[in-house]
């Protein structure tokens, strides 16, 4: 029978429901943004060669996803405008939900859902799984391929050396949330997200994203880059390994 999900079964269940994964999974949320404990998930799903197939409809994603995402191998990315369904499914299970996959609601949001087993809960699985179907079929493809950042014109992702000091550019990523902000290491949180910092002022606790290049990476105020970031910018800001 269907099993009635509050918020913490709801994420924890979406996160099992790609673990156990084998030849098939489904990802449908209107608002996609990846936290990169799921990214993870989804890269080991890919080094199983699950099929993966991930539906989104409103946001356009951000570059560190599409490149991230671009990863995936067994990829199939859709795009429906009008999509308002959250469900997510494997070979066996499927999570029906008002959660997006997306990193906010995990934490923020009061969410429900249901969980449904394909064996226990046969003709409910299959109506569901039948308008995902129909979903897919009204969706459009979208190109798994990495872009390159698009800068401003006569912009680039360096600070620029004026007089011994440097013009920081606006070409940085708050190691949190994503949001852009100037690229300085010294402030690679962006308001909001420092003050939640404040609170512990940890300078090691882990982040999500590098500050320069905004890709997934595991980087802290301490460390707000990743390595290729860290050494292409070391000698610009005296950085220290």
């Amino acid at each position: 029978m269907a099993e009635f999900l509050t918020t913490t079964g709801t994420s924890h269940n979406i996160e099992q429901i790609i673990i156990n994964s084998k030849d098939t999974l489904i990802l449908v949320s209107p608002y996609l943004q990846l936290s990169k404990t799921l990214f993870e998930r989804l890269k080991d799903a890919s080094n199983r060669n699950t099929e993966i197939t991930i539906i989104y409809g409103k946001d356009e994603l951000k570059p560190n996803e599409k490149n991230s995402l671009a990863e995936l191998s067994n990829l199939r990315l859709l795009y429906f405008e009008n999509l308002h369904a959250k469900c997510y499914c494997n070979d066996n299970n499927m999570v029906i939900t008002s959660m997006n996959m997306y990193e906010f609601s995990e934490k923020n949001n009061r969410e429900m859902g249901v969980l449904i087993d394909k064996e226990r809960d046969k003709e409910l699985y299959q109506k569901a799984f039948a308008e995902i179907k129909s979903i897919i079929g009204s969706s459009d493809l979208v190109s798994n391929k990495k872009t390159e950042r698009n800068f401003p014109p006569n912009q680039t992702n360096e600070p620029i050396k004026t007089n011994t000091t440097y013009k920081i550019t606006n070409r940085g990523y708050c190691i949190r949330c994503e949001a852009r902000i100037p690229l300085n290491p010294n402030k690679p949180l962006c308001g909001d997200c420092y003050a939640s910092w404040a609170h512990y002022e940890n300078p090691d606790y882990e982040e999500n994203v590098c500050h320069s290049c905004g890709e997934y990476q595991d980087t802290s105020m301490n460390k707000p880059f990743c390595y290729t970031c860290f050494k292409k910018l070391k000698d610009t800001f005296s950085l220290k390994a």
